[in-house]
């Protein structure tokens, strides 16, 4: 479909623009955003993730009228509760706990007028995520703790939104991203321990999430075209 509006499609060519973006971060159930559970010996772990949040400074690029390219840096803190629950004892009890990391993202994007100042754009790039530190939380019975796998990874990204333009105020974005790392995050390590029962488990925690996207552009003038000096050629004559 991107190829069949190619004629029409219109980026911000020579154009550079800032912009500041609020990301909350939605627990979905599919394409494994959702809670991770297990049983053993009687005794239920469940770990939920909760509304998180991603907000940071966005830069674009405009190479061409139908190219831009996006990157910037990205504060992002995931909120999770972790229960556990011995059915033999009647005990529930867990902790609630938070992982914090900054992102760079790198994005490819291509645009569709659909009107006047309405444009709608799909991206697609990369990710770098920073992961600065592990994390430990107790309660009386469960220890809980995370292990990251690298302090730096790559995740694929991929963004759909609709973007209005106005013509001296900046820019105002609303769309949707799929931020998929390429493996695991971090390693999760469960144990409860209640009077002669001990049980320990482990989560694998995938980092994908999906995110309701709002941004807001400064306006930028277009930059403008150097031009071509010829150089001239002095006539020496003898």
């Amino acid at each position: 479909m991107l190829l069949a509006f190619s004629s029409i499609t219109i980026a911000q060519e020579r154009v550079t623009t800032f912009g500041i973006q609020l990301k909350p971060i939605i627990p979905m159930g599919f394409m494994d955003t959702g809670k991770q559970q297990t049983n053993q010996n009687n005794v239920d772990f469940i770990l939920n993730p909760r509304l998180g949040m991603n907000f940071g400074m966005v830069i674009r690029k405009g190479f061409t009228k139908s190219l831009s390219l996006e990157t910037g840096i990205n504060f992002l803190q995931r909120n999770y509760d972790l229960s556990v629950t011995d059915l033999d004892s009647n005990y529930t009890g867990g902790a609630s706990f938070k992982l914090v990391n900054y992102e760079i993202p790198v994005l490819g994007l291509v645009y569709v007028r659909l009107g006047d100042l309405l444009y709608m754009n799909v991206a697609g790039g990369v990710s770098f995520d920073i992961y600065p530190s592990e994390l430990r939380t107790e309660d009386y019975y469960v220890d809980n703790i995370l292990f990251r796998y690298n302090w730096i990874s790559t995740s694929l990204l991929a963004n759909v939104g609709w973007e209005y333009r106005t013509r001296k105020s900046g820019f105002l974005y609303l769309g949707a991203s799929l931020h998929r790392p390429f493996g695991s995050i971090f390693r999760e390590f469960i144990t409860y321990e209640n009077y002669s029962k001990k049980e320990d488990v482990f989560f694998d925690l995938s980092g994908n999430y999906i995110t309701i996207d709002i941004r807001y552009f400064f306006h930028e003038d277009q930059e403008k075209k150097k031009k071509k000096t010829k150089k001239k050629t002095k006539s020496i004559i003898r």
